[in-house]
């Protein structure tokens, strides 16, 4: 029985230890901090491709209207998305569980140090690398620069208020010359009935030094946010990588998730990616870690070519344009075209880009 450790305890390493240990491997799971804690992200669970389905526990509410702000205020219908507001910790820890009821090994607050991996290297057949960007790989080979160079940021709060007025939507805003957005992603109530939204901001420019902390609090004031009611109770802060390294595997050493690189370079979102490459990792073990990376790039190839020109489309358009293209879209329904992954390919591109 080959032995695999994985090194994370987020969506993509809990896929694929489970998958792992669902085929018979011995798995360990090697986790920082405790699974459920430290989560970063917005919290919208976008499954683009269709191929998860609604998760397994913690949805709040299926996602029924996505709002835009640009010039003006857009309304798109998401029923048709898949696409899910979820508290993450509580699906990560029913993750785990499931993940020990297979086999897996987990072990929390055990993070691997950079100086560890060689010796880890020769103890286990195979290693899983879910441990975030900059991945613990990376900083032991020297090419944890790569993640800074190809990287969005972002600032979110996690703020206590009422956020009825938005109900099961999620809010995307668009400011002047900025590429990047601010959300408000309601998440209900939590466990002592107090109503929380992740409300951030991210910046797609590699290159900018602007200060996300201050434009966020004047999104605060422009959502009328400040108005004494909303309590800002967490403030989070990250990177999303959103280009592939040149590489997936080193030795035996396979690379998931944001350690991949894997988060869109449309929306910023990536907990579906993460989920598919850990299993795709798990899927390609008999075969050795060579047949991973051909296999992630044939399922996720022409999702990231799609954003990719999306995004670089997006890119050298101002608000008034960017306000012009979802009143279009709005107004012929464009966007619904955007719901069947089969016509992510760079020829809806080029009609979306004769239209617009």
């Amino acid at each position: 029985m080959a032995k695999v450790l994985v090194i994370g305890g987020g969506p993509g390493g809990l896929f694929a230890a489970a998958e792992a240990a669902g085929r018979g491997f011995d798995v360990t799971l090697m986790e920082k901090g405790k699974i459920g804690e430290d989560i970063r992200c917005a919290e919208g669970f976008f499954d683009v491709l269709k191929l998860l389905g609604k998760p397994c526990a913690g949805v709040r509410f299926k996602v029924e209207t996505l709002i835009f702000e640009a010039r003006s205020t857009y309304r798109f219908d998401a029923r048709s998305l898949n696409l899910w507001m979820i508290d993450r910790s509580t699906w990560q820890k029913e993750l785990s569980r499931r993940a020990v009821e297979k086999g897996v090994k987990i072990m929390e607050n055990s993070p691997v140090l950079p100086k560890d991996l060689e010796k880890l290297k020769t103890i286990y057949d195979f290693i899983i690398d879910a441990s975030g960007a900059p991945p613990v790989t990376s900083r032991a080979l020297g090419f944890s620069s790569f993640y800074k160079q190809n990287s969005g940021k972002t600032v979110q709060y996690l703020v206590e208020g009422d956020f009825s007025h938005i109900g099961n939507a999620l809010k995307v805003g668009f400011l002047p010359d900025f590429w990047g957005y601010y959300w408000i992603f309601p998440k209900g109530k939590d466990e002592q009935g107090k109503e929380t939204a992740n409300v951030g901001i991210g910046d797609f420019n590699p290159l900018s030094r602007r200060n996300l902390r201050n434009m966020l609090d004047e999104v605060f004031k422009k959502e009328r946010l400040d108005d004494g009611n909303h309590k800002i109770v967490k403030i989070l802060g990250g990177i999303c990588p959103t280009r592939m390294p040149n590489r997936l595997t080193y030795d035996n050493i396979m690379l998931v998730g944001d350690a991949a690189g894997l988060t869109s370079p449309l929306h910023g979102g990536g907990i579906d990616m993460a989920v598919l490459s850990g299993m795709t990792a798990a899927r390609a073990l008999a075969d050795g870690p060579a047949k991973y990376e051909a296999e992630l790039k044939k399922l996720l190839y022409r999702r990231l070519q799609f954003e990719d020109m999306v995004a670089e489309a997006w890119r050298r358009r101002n608000l008034d344009q960017v306000d012009n293209i979802l009143s279009l879209a709005h107004t012929l329904r464009l966007y619904k075209l955007l719901s069947h992954p089969r016509l992510m390919n760079p020829l809806t591109v080029k009609f979306l880009e004769l239209i617009f």
